[in-house]
């Protein structure tokens, strides 16, 4: 007979790895591994993210990830859990996609992950009361500019519904703002948001205008910046219970 309490541990087991495999349980790490999956650029990463959060970078979850496992996996399962199904059988693309432009234009790709939450929350279709389109809100002019200034295939504003289009183009506008504003996220943030022309014409310590044209100081940038603690967080502790369960499932080959 079992003890309770080893009984009880050994429960206790089992819950956690069920509750693991739940959360896992589309993609397995073996499965991912055979994807091919580009990693994070950890330089990328880590030197946005100090940009980003300056004097509050060090003891950040940001921080705090530096040069940890499975940060390629863990992007993947936050789009794979956010997107609409439709999407499922696109979602390596849209990771590897995602994951690869990050590193072609130096972004955190947790920061982009940040900012299609803030602007669309995962939704494709998305369309705002601007014309802004996708899951990076991207407008069709600015897009078609984009696309011809970095040499990306432009198809019209409808192929601004693909993920894929979408995330390209808006990494790479991104890229354009950041060299504009000399790698200011104070910068270029907002004007993410409220267009370069108007970041240049008002105070700078000013992040965002409405729809009926008032200035609501630095709302768009603080949304985002929640948005990109939240995602680090909840990266954080999934990256966490899953090496508890690469090793919990390494103790078990050994004593078998």
């Amino acid at each position: 007979m079992i003890a309770p309490n080893k009984r009880i541990g050994i429960l206790s087991a089992l819950a956690g790895s069920a509750l693991l495999l739940v959360m896992f349980q589309n993609m397995t790490l073996v499965e991912f591994s055979s994807l091919n999956m580009p990693e994070v650029d950890e330089g990328s990463r880590r030197d946005q993210a100090r940009e980003l959060l300056g004097a509050f970078y060090d003891g950040s979850m940001a921080q705090k990830l530096e040069g940890q496992q499975y940060l390629n996996y863990l992007v993947y399962k936050k789009i794979e859990t956010s997107l609409s199904s439709e999407w499922k059988k696109k979602i390596p693309e849209i990771t590897e996609t995602l994951i690869y432009e990050s590193q072609l234009h130096e972004l955190d790709p947790i920061f982009v992950l940040a900012v299609i939450q803030t602007e669309s929350q995962f939704n494709t279709r998305a369309k705002g009361d601007a014309g802004e389109i996708g899951l990076m809100q991207i407008l069709p002019k600015t897009a078609e500019w984009i696309a011809r200034k970095y040499k990306i295939p432009w198809k019209g504003e409808k192929s601004l519904y693909d993920p894929v289009v979408n995330i390209r183009i808006g990494i790479a506008y991104f890229d354009h703002l950041r060299d504009e504003f000399s790698s200011r996220a104070y910068h270029y943030l907002p004007a993410y948001n409220m267009g370069p022309k108007n970041m240049r014409r008002v105070d700078r310590t000013v992040g965002s205008i409405s729809t009926d044209g008032k200035i609501v100081k630095r709302d768009y940038a603080i949304r985002v910046m929640k948005n990109y603690s939240l995602i680090y967080q909840e990266i954080a502790t999934e990256q966490q219970e899953l090496i508890k369960f690469a090793q919990s499932q390494d103790q078990q080959n050994v004593t078998r």
